[in-house]
């Protein structure tokens, strides 16, 4: 009878092979023979495990059943053999699958095998700052559960039980149980959003004494009321009233440590755009410092009396656009 290898492992079909794996080790310990003596079911679904791994862990078996499906796969693929089942007859289990199992039962010739030691996988957090913090850099407190290996079963899994082994019950045979943890990241000036910060060793714990992965925050900067950015370069509106345009002015402009005075030139036109040198992004690196940019916009008086009315008349007479 055909089945879809990536429901039996419960895998989505865009899963890679380390997915894939982790699925099928962790089925194949719930329902092992070992740890299941007796259950002609549990042998039944691992068979059933076995295959599904065995199609989904072979590059050209998973093109073909991906390009096939069940059906044809089974029937008329490999140039019309068919899948050929492994088969599982006269197989010790143990001795077939002993990576998934520290422990063998006692006795057996070759006494124990070791699991194969495997990095962990690396985790993900996405993590929001403001543009100031992305400016200047700034340290931060995570608060995340992650997975430990387990303390009753030494992260194997599996405990001795009658002269035999069974799934810890502390972690239900996973190995790692999951625990809040607190952690600080230092986030370095100059991030854009999208950027990540690898914080080493802080990922799930490795197999077997293998390595821990590494925990990758994703930096999202927060939309600035004030500012606009463009790389190291930063821009602002401010608004500046008809009088500071027409006579010239020094106005004050906001920036990232405070305010600086810019010097308006008497005549400036509505929407220019002035720069302060160094006020935008600090220094980071080899990288100099961005630049603020400006955006001049006139702000007219509301409210005109008559003799005010007059004096912009005289104005439009006297000096015509």
């Amino acid at each position: 009878m055909s089945q879809d290898p990536y429901k039996t492992l419960g895998v989505d079909k865009k899963a890679d092979a380390a997915a894939i794996k982790a699925a099928y080790r962790r089925l194949a310990r719930q329902y092992h023979p070992d740890l299941n003596p007796g259950s002609p079911a549990a042998e039944e679904k691992f068979k059933e495990l076995s295959e599904a791994y065995d199609i989904l862990s072979d590059e050209e078996k998973r093109r073909e059943y991906d390009s096939l499906g069940p059906e044809a796969f089974y029937e008329r693929g490999f140039g019309g053999a068919g899948y050929q089942r492994p088969d599982f007859s006269g197989f010790n289990f143990s001795e077939i699958f002993g990576d998934l199992f520290s422990h063998a039962r006692p006795g057996r010739r070759g006494g124990r095998r070791p699991f194969q030691a495997s990095r962990g996988q690396d985790l993900s957090y996405a993590l929001t700052i403001s543009l100031k913090e992305a400016a200047f850099g700034t340290e931060v407190g995570l608060d995340l559960n992650l997975a430990q290996p387990c303390a009753a079963c030494q992260g194997q899994g599996l405990v001795s039980a009658g002269g035999g082994v069974r799934p810890c019950p502390a972690c239900h045979g996973q190995g790692l149980v999951s625990r809040a943890q607190s952690l600080k990241a230092k986030i370095p000036a100059g991030l854009n959003s999208g950027q990540k910060v690898r914080l080493k060793g802080k990922g799930e714990p490795g197999q077997n004494g293998g390595p821990p992965g590494d925990l990758l925050v994703e930096v999202t900067v927060r939309p600035d009321p004030v500012f606009t950015r463009q790389g190291r370069d930063l821009g602002v509106e401010l608004s500046v009233s008809l009088y500071e345009m027409l006579l010239g002015a020094s106005v004050s402009v906001p920036t990232l440590t405070g305010r600086a005075a810019l010097k308006v030139p008497a005549g400036t036109q509505n929407g220019t755009r002035m720069r302060l040198k160094g006020q935008g992004f600090p220094a980071a690196g080899r990288e100099k410092a961005g630049d603020l940019y400006v955006t001049l916009k006139v702000v007219l008086p509301v409210k005109l009396d008559a003799e005010a009315l007059a004096l912009v008349e005289r104005l439009a007479q006297a000096a015509p656009i």
